[in-house]
């Protein structure tokens, strides 16, 4: 009767965490992602639809489960580039709102102590996904763009004056949750001393990664280092400073988008892209350069009205994958994974001029730095869980061996099955998102009549036409690969 309640426990814990306890997210997209990256835009949203059906028995929905967070983020992305934008905003909405219980909800609550219980003897995929800091900012941006190509001006101008204070909100919120983390795991230490000492033998990735067997981890922690130099400090994402830059610009706040477009250049400051925007809003308000700028040439034309930005969201993300790590039992580990960038530049023909696009945020390298940054909890939580269900294998089958040899074995082979079926990382992340987003801008042209293109020539040429109506513009341009192109026109009317 025992082990049917144990059974039963564990079992309804599962279908409360998700999917993801069993199989690992990342492989669960695979075939998504494969099609999204083919063009494959209907399959996408029959996955999406799928995941996100109201939850029944019979369903494979992860509605009101630990894992629906990352499937309301992907759908909300995917919508965007596919220009539903009402569906974007509705998925976007109940992602924030999602974020937003987990913050509220006290650090320490019953339901944290179930989903963290749930972790050792499962693993990380029981705790609720709460989404890294590059989602809760990426979230802000695509909902603030969401607005305007919802020609719902006013919303999208209070949005971007949130995006400072939002950035800010973040650091506090993560710097909070990495605390009550460390707690957390320093209570299940206390509570399973045995299996503390265990994990505190292999609790580095240093030591992780040392000797032989370990060596596509060590390949990956070297890749995740490089890429994460390209980052930047307190899970800064410079895309987001400069649209609220952008929106203290066009409110004629000029001091409050100087503060914004400082801290992208402290972030960047070899980038030609920030350094331009620096030198021209330091003109704009009568300040002096500082020395490093003396020679940089402003933009000749007004960025407050009459011009055109133009957003390029490029490739793909970094995700995580799942690969197996001796430590020394054989485990499951998610290390980063990059996807090479299919286009360089976007090349555009406007007014009789040639603009081409240049880098405003590395995306990888912002997710590859606090993925650095949160390892060692992760190596932590990840060791003493795997130590947890090892000793308490072998402590159930010595149990039952005692009264028959038969059934500790029995119970030494189930109790074998289960840990291999729970051997799976969290490989839980925000997928549909682009390796890079890019950026240039110049004046509106008389004729309205621009043209861009792709330096990878097999994604095509597309011309527009901006309609009277424009007085400027942000023209959002999103190109996983050349099979799956979408561009967005979303006008700005009021200058």
């Amino acid at each position: 009767m025992s082990v049917c309640r144990t059974f039963l426990s564990t079992f309804c814990l599962i279908l409360y965490c998700g999917c993801s306890v069993i199989e690992n997210s990342h492989r669960q997209k695979m075939p998504m992602m494969s099609a999204y990256m083919a063009g494959d835009n209907d399959f996408v949203h029959a996955e999406l639809a799928d995941q996100l059906e109201e939850p029944g028995f019979f369903t494979a929905s992860t509605v009101n489960t630990g894992d629906e967070l990352h499937w309301q983020l992907e759908a909300g992305s995917f919508a965007f580039h596919s220009g539903n934008f009402e569906a974007a905003l509705a998925h976007l909405t109940r992602a924030e709102n999602l974020i937003a219980d987990y913050d509220d909800r006290a650090r320490i609550s019953l339901r944290d102590a179930g989903a963290n219980a749930g972790m050792l003897i499962t693993n990380l995929n029981a705790l609720p996904y709460r989404g890294f800091c590059r989602d809760r900012m990426m979230l802000q941006i695509y909902k603030s763009l969401v607005y305007l190509a919802l020609n719902r001006e006013d919303a999208f101008r209070a949005q971007l004056r949130r995006l400072r204070n939002a950035q800010k909100q973040i650091q506090d919120d993560y710097r909070e949750f990495f605390d009550s983390e460390q707690a957390a795991l320093e209570a299940a230490r206390q509570n399973n001393p045995q299996a503390a000492a265990t994990a505190g033998q292999g609790s580095s990735a240093e030591k992780l990664a040392a000797g032989n067997r370990n060596e596509k981890f060590s390949a990956a922690l070297k890749a995740t280092g490089k890429a994460a130099h390209r980052g930047y400090g307190n899970f800064l994402n410079p895309a987001a400073l400069f649209l609220s830059a952008l929106g203290s610009i066009r409110d004629g706040n000029f001091d409050n988008a100087r503060i914004d477009l400082q801290r992208v250049y402290e972030a960047m400051p070899d980038n030609p892209l920030t350094q331009t925007y620096l030198a021209t809003i330091l003109d704009s308000t009568g300040r002096e350069r500082p020395a490093a700028l003396q020679k940089v040439k402003a933009f000749d034309f007004p960025l407050d009205h009459d011009c055109v930005y133009v957003l390029f969201a490029n490739g793909r993300s970094a995700a995580f994958q799942q690969i197996s790590l001796n430590f020394p039992v054989m485990a499951a580990w998610p290390v980063c994974e990059f996807y090479p960038a299919q286009f360089e530049k976007l090349l555009i023909s406007a007014g009789n001029r040639q603009y081409q696009t240049g880098i405003l945020a590395d995306m990888d390298g912002i997710i590859a730095r606090e993925f650095e940054e949160r390892m060692p909890l992760m190596i932590t939580r990840i060791v003493l869980s795997t130590a947890i269900k090892e000793a308490a294998k072998y402590a159930a089958a010595y149990a039952a061996y005692q009264e028959n040899e038969v059934a500790g074995a029995l119970v030494l082979a189930g109790a074998s099955l289960y840990t291999a079926a729970v051997n799976t990382a969290d490989t839980r992340s925000w997928e549909i998102l682009p390796k890079e987003l890019q950026l240039t801008q110049f004046p509106m042209p008389a004729d309205r009549q621009i043209t861009i293109a792709f330096d990878n020539r097999s994604a095509g040429q597309f011309p527009l036409t901006l309609p009277e109506k424009c007085r400027s513009a942000i023209i959002f341009v999103s190109a996983p690969s050349p099979q799956n192109v979408a561009i967005h026109l979303l006008p700005l009317t009021s200058k």
